[in-house]
């Protein structure tokens, strides 16, 4: 990724409403620079008219057997009602998503996208309908936003959706599933088997920077786990240009600059992380600084 590249995520993530599909498509960018965001944006829009053509045949049906707003009645969608949403039919907009996505796209995940770092970049997902949960459930917000639909993640342990709707009123959806409907009872026995008491906190909004934390930590855990330290090392780079982010990073990316070669780089790293901890973790924060000596000693 280029300084302008890196600059611009750091400017897309601060911004009070994040472009999600920009940001995501920054990160695919260190891993593949040929990739274009005009791209990117351009399939988007193509799936968002697909699904506002599907809305709206299912608008017309629901019409055509009479079926109101006021007939749904205002029930919270996530416990299997309808639910409407400034004249919005939650369930229909939920069904006409899953139709278009789901269906006709094929957008949905399998086992193996787990072990495939494609699975974690956004063009690669809209090119292959493939992807984790997270970046499916990106598609499906992006592609509501686009034509008008309110659409949030819910990070699930171990697990990312789709609410359709608001924080009062929605629609949850399991694009990873091909965009299946689910109740919050479906959600809680997901929680509950992570081994976490079930809370309806669990369904509140993830916010975008922690929804990019966990893009570019899913690509950390790859990248560690079948070990490659390049794409790991960019993965916490851009993880340190968030608002928010764990010291641990600078430690990370301070040995992951040591094992590459760049000895100083890896050091002040190292050095600027024990400073952060010392009084919260002096083990730590010792192991560090004597790390951070043993890489400038690799200098002389």
């Amino acid at each position: 990724m280029s300084d302008h590249s890196r600059r611009m995520f750091a400017t897309v993530v601060r911004r009070e409403q994040v472009d999600l599909a920009l940001a995501c498509h920054l990160i695919a960018a260190e891993a593949g620079p040929e990739t274009n965001p005009v791209e990117t944006s351009r399939a988007l829009d193509a799936l968002a008219a697909d699904t506002a053509r599907v809305l709206a045949a299912r608008g017309a049906t629901a019409r055509g057997h009479g079926q109101t707003n006021s007939d749904t009645g205002s029930e919270t969608a996530s416990d299997g009602g309808a639910g409407t949403l400034t004249g919005l039919d939650l369930r229909v907009a939920a069904e006409a998503l899953r139709e278009s996505l789901g269906e006709r796209a094929g957008f949905a995940g399998r086992e193996s996208d787990y072990e495939d770092v494609r699975a974690s970049l956004l063009p690669e997902v809209l090119r292959r309908r493939r992807g984790l949960p997270i970046l499916l459930s990106v598609v499906w917000i992006e592609v509501a936003r686009r034509i008008g639909i309110p659409a949030y993640a819910v990070g699930l342990p171990g697990h990312v959706i789709v609410a359709v709707g608001s924080p009062r009123e929605h629609v949850l959806v399991d694009p990873y599933a091909g965009g299946v409907i689910m109740t919050v009872h479906d959600a809680a026995a997901r929680v509950r088997a992570a081994g976490v008491a079930f809370t309806r906190a669990h369904l509140a909004p993830m916010p975008p920077a922690d929804l990019l934390a966990r893009v570019l930590g899913n690509i950390r855990v790859l990248a560690a786990r079948t070990d490659v330290p390049r794409t790991r090392l960019w993965a916490v780079e851009l993880s340190l240009l968030l608002p928010h982010h764990p010291a641990a990073l600078r430690r990370e990316r301070g040995e992951l600059r040591v094992r590459l070669g760049d000895f100083l780089g890896g050091a002040r790293d190292l050095t600027s992380f024990a400073d952060a901890v010392t009084v919260v973790e002096p083990a730590a924060s010792a192991a560090a600084r004597q790390a951070a000596i043993a890489a400038r000693a690799r200098l002389n």
